[in-house]
């Protein structure tokens, strides 16, 4: 088992990067600085529309075949762009009426549970986009970024670590000892 790793492992050439490499480095910038910038309302509100537009893509097709319909796309990108749009619409709706907070005062704790918070995140949201693209362009991928967020078990693990990660910590960490 541990030889299967180091190939997934080997299979990315930071290096001479690649799109494989910039979707890692990607996930680790963007989780850095979301984690920092986002207050626990906006966090929440986030993961909420990653869901609903997510939820609103697989079970309303006809929505992405509307958008593909009326600029003449392919229907990966009339998902994707679908998605994209419901996104940003659920996510400005929710943020900005839903889960307001004021701007909080962190302690170590509350970094620490963001950071990892936003890496859970931002991995489901690449699996979500990456789930989108056709056939074609996810088996050009490498084995490591196929393993991570391409098949069907990383989608449904991505699926579930955020709410998880949630669930597991918010029976450990009360909202006063975060701020």
């Amino acid at each position: 088992m541990p030889q299967d790793y180091n190939s997934l492992l080997n299979s990315v050439n930071f290096h001479n990067p690649s799109w494989d490499a910039f979707i890692f480095f990607f996930w680790a910038i963007v989780a850095v600085i979301y984690s920092f910038s986002a207050g626990r309302g906006r966090i929440i509100s986030i993961l909420v529309a990653v869901y609903m537009s997510e939820l609103l893509v697989i079970q309303a097709p006809f929505l992405s075949t509307a958008v593909g319909d009326q600029f003449g796309l392919a229907l990966y990108l009339g998902r994707l762009i679908t998605f994209l749009v419901l996104f940003g619409f659920f996510f400005l709706v929710l943020s900005k009426f839903v889960f307001r907070t004021s701007v909080e005062n962190r302690r170590w704790g509350s970094w620490l549970f963001s950071l990892f918070f936003a890496v859970l995140q931002v991995g489901f949201l690449i699996s979500v986009i990456l789930s989108f693209l056709p056939p074609e362009v996810k088996t050009s991928f490498a084995p490591l970024v196929k393993f991570v967020f391409i098949s069907e078990t990383a989608n449904f693990v991505w699926l579930l670590l955020p709410i998880a990660f949630l669930v597991f910590m918010g029976r450990h960490i009360s909202d006063h000892r975060l701020e």
